[in-house]
C-alpha cells in the first residue's frame, strides 16, 4: 500500500499544479489526535488510487462526472510537522511551495490555518479567506483558545483584505466575536441565509484571490462526526459539493484549500475520513476546470 495521497508520486517541493501536504500539529492537549488526520486520509484515500499501480493520470470516476481527476497534476509533498507555532511557522517556510502551485492542506486543528495563510502571503497579496465553519473562530483569546481565535489573528494579516464567514450555526459561537468581525468589514452568512445571500457573494468573489479553509464542522454530522466541535444540522455532502464548486467557479483564483479538525480518534473516524479525501477529489476535479494560478 503507497503511503502517499491517492498513490501519487512524492515530491520534495511543489512547483507546478497541486500539492497534498500533511498538517501533523495540535496546538492543545485536548485536541490531541487531528494531528493524525493527514496520515489516515492517506490510507482511507488509497482505495481510490490506480488499480494498476500507476500515478498519472488518474482514473477517478463517477457515473454522475465521469472521470473527475484524468487530466489533474497532483503530487504528495508529505508532512510538515511541529511541536509548536515557532517550528510550524519555521517549517512552512523551509517549504519550497512556487507561485504555480496550489496546496491542499491537510490536518491539525484550526489554529494552522493562520499559518499556512501568512506562508502563502509570500506569493500573494489581496487574499480574501472562505471560511466553511459551523463557528466564527473570532473570539479575542488566542493565547488560551487559538483554534477558536484563528479567523481574528487572520484578519491581522495585513495581506488578507476579508474574511467571509460562510455557514456558521449552533450554539458554540459567540454573539460579541461574530459583531467584532462584522464590523471589521467581514462577511457573516449563517447556514440558514446561504440561499439568500450566495449570489451575492459569489459576485463578489470573481477574480479576487481566494483561499479556503475548511473545517469540517461545517458538514451535518451525521456524515463527519470525528470532529472535537461538531455541530447538529448543517450541509448535506452533496450541498457542500455545490457550495465548494461555485466559489471555486467564481473566483477562478483559489490560491490554497486546508482541511483541518478532523480527529482520526473519535467515533466515526473511517466515515469522516473518506468524505474528507472525496471533498479533496471534488474540490481538485474543480480547481483543474477553473483555477487559473496553477
Amino acid at each position: 500500500m503507497s503511503d502517499t495521497f491517492l498513490g501519487l508520486s512524492k515530491k520534495s517541493q511543489a512547483l507546478n499544479g497541486f500539492y497534498f501536504i500533511g498538517i501533523e500539529f495540535c496546538s492543545a492537549e485536548y485536541l490531541l489526535g487531528v494531528e493524525k488526520a493527514a496520515e489516515v486520509v492517506r490510507r482511507l484515500s488509497f482505495r481510490y488510487a490506480n488499480a494498476d499501480g500507476s500515478c498519472l493520470p488518474l482514473k477517478v470516476y463517477s457515473p454522475e462526472e465521469g472521470y473527475i481527476l484524468k487530466d489533474t497534476p497532483v503530487y504528495d509533498l508529505g508532512d510538515i510537522k511541529a511541536n509548536n507555532f515557532s517550528e510550524l511557522e519555521l517549517n512552512l517556510l523551509k517549504c519550497k511551495i512556487g507561485k504555480k502551485c496550489t496546496p491542499i492542506f491537510v490536518g491539525g486543528d484550526h489554529s494552522v490555518t493562520y499559518y499556512l495563510i501568512k506562508r502563502m502571503t509570500t506569493n500573494y497579496k489581496d487574499i480574501v479567506v472562505v471560511q466553511f465553519d459551523a463557528h466564527s473562530d473570532f473570539i479575542d483569546e488566542y493565547d488560551d483558545y487559538p483554534h477558536g481565535s484563528v479567523m481574528n489573528e487572520t484578519c491581522k494579516l495585513e495581506e488578507v483584505t476579508r474574511i467571509i464567514h460562510f455557514g456558521i450555526r449552533g450554539n458554540l459561537n459567540s454573539q460579541p466575536a461574530v459583531r467584532d468581525s462584522k464590523d471589521k468589514g467581514n462577511i457573516i452568512i449563517p447556514y440558514h441565509k446561504i440561499q439568500k445571500k450566495l449570489k451575492k457573494l459569489l459576485r463578489y468573489l470573481k477574480g479576487k484571490n481566494v483561499y479556503i479553509t475548511f473545517d469540517i464542522d461545517f458538514l451535518n454530522p451525521a456524515i463527519a462526526p470525528a470532529t472535537n466541535c461538531p455541530e447538529p444540522g448543517g450541509p448535506s455532502y452533496y450541498e457542500t459539493l455545490k457550495y465548494l464548486k461555485e466559489v471555486i467557479s467564481s473566483s477562478k483564483k483559489i490560491i490554497g484549500v486546508d482541511f483541518v479538525e478532523y480527529n482520526p480518534t473519535c467515533e466515526g473516524s473511517v466515515l469522516t475520513g473518506t468524505t474528507i479525501v472525496n471533498l479533496i477529489m471534488e474540490t481538485l476535479s474543480y480547481m483543474t476546470k477553473y483555477n487559473t494560478t496553477s
